[in-house]
């Protein structure tokens, strides 16, 4: 019995050193993700238990040999999903073959992960496990109850990819061992392979961002933010604007129209969550912003998209592009000449804020911004 504890511990105790290296890679959001696994390794067969399958005649043992090895190849694949950052729920299968047995163990186990983010991500896993055992001359046997304990690591290759390697040691009871002297039997799995994580939860994208502290002073003008700047020379000869009443205070030139200014900050301009599809919402400030536009025929305008780190990096780019594209293509549509503006998309290369706190994201993901390129 201490032989068999021992070797159990050894192979478990090789990873535990794993515990207290976890890095946190806080960009990316795998809580709410599936996880499919998959890996290579070996299995240790409890000595007891293969003396019991090497036992007998020829025509009456399991194995094919009177010496089996109790070392043999394993491979496992594994579904999970996991709950949290931390937890996680999996079901899967374990098979090996070694001296004409074959072994085939199915589980279901929880895991419990240091940080499921983290670039370097060490967990603990246990469940329930049920061994069938296939012999020669067509002998079976299995456990009436067993249960697992288990150590590993996921190391990222990519934001989808990682390498992950486990050991396992599963507790078995056989009543068919012996008869009327049943053995509690500690087979051990040891697997290295490879994790891919389906998308995880991305957290909603906000209508308006809260204040920021790092910007310069900004003024309401109805829904639109405007970065304070020196205003542009007096607009030329008469013309006309159709906007409406202008809100009290907001700036306005000799006739009547909204005062550009070089960066503006179209906060009501914003999308459903990973379209890009103008709101109602957006439309009649995008009207007011194609009248303002069309008094100023000599400047040319550069429209601006941006968003958080949530995600990768090209996801984000195509993301804003195709916004700050749907933004000109209204536009257009309103009477501004294309030839006046151009649409680009900044991913997240351009935060305002830290990306490691959910407010410094949701800073990150403003409204489109206008832009004078050319007074």
């Amino acid at each position: 019995m201490c032989n068999r504890f021992l070797l159990a511990a050894r192979t478990l105790a090789a990873f535990l050193p794993m515990l207290a290296m976890a890095q946190p890679m806080a960009a990316q959001q795998r809580d709410g993700s599936w996880e499919f696994s998959g890996g290579v390794g070996f299995m240790y067969i409890d000595r007891a238990l293969g003396g019991f399958l090497a036992s007998g005649v020829p025509t009456r043992r399991y194995t094919d040999t009177p010496t089996p090895s109790h070392f043999m190849p394993a491979v496992a694949v594994r579904l999970g999903y996991n709950l949290s950052n931390h937890w996680g729920l999996s079901t899967g299968i374990a098979g090996a073959k070694g001296s004409g047995v074959k072994y085939l163990t199915p589980f279901a186990a929880a895991t419990y992960t240091a940080n499921l983010n983290a670039r370097f991500s060490p967990f603990l896993t246990g469940g329930t496990q049920f061994t069938r055992i296939t012999g020669q001359n067509n002998l079976k046997t299995h456990p009436t109850w067993g249960t697992h304990l288990g150590v590993g690591f996921r190391n990222m290759l990519s934001p989808n990819f990682a390498l992950r390697v486990e050991g396992r040691m599963g507790i078995e009871h056989y009543e068919r061992v012996y008869p009327g002297n049943p053995h509690t039997a500690y087979n051990s799995v040891a697997t290295i392979g490879f994790s891919y994580f389906t998308a995880g939860r991305r957290a909603p994208e906000a209508a308006v961002a809260p204040p920021c502290p790092v910007c310069q002073e900004r003024v309401r003008v109805d829904t639109v933010r405007v970065y304070v700047q020196p205003p542009p020379p007096p607009p030329p000869p008469v013309h006309k604007c159709l906007h409406g009443v202008a809100p009290a205070g907001a700036p306005l030139d000799p006739y009547g129209c909204l005062i550009l200014r070089d960066t503006l900050l179209l906060e009501a301009v914003h999308f459903a969550f990973n379209r890009s599809v103008i709101t109602p919402t957006a439309i009649p400030i995008l009207d007011r912003v194609a009248e303002s536009m069309l008094a100023y025929p000599e400047a040319v305008f550069e429209i601006a998209g941006h968003t958080d780190s949530v995600g990768t990096f090209a996801y984000n780019f195509l993301l804003s592009a195709r916004r700050a594209a749907a933004v000109r293509d209204y536009l257009i549509r309103q009477g501004v000449p294309a030839s006046k503006m151009t649409a680009v998309g900044y991913g997240e290369g351009f935060p305002i804020a830290p990306n490691a706190t959910v407010k410094g994201r949701a800073l990150n993901r403003r409204g489109i911004e206008l832009r004078v390129k050319k007074p």
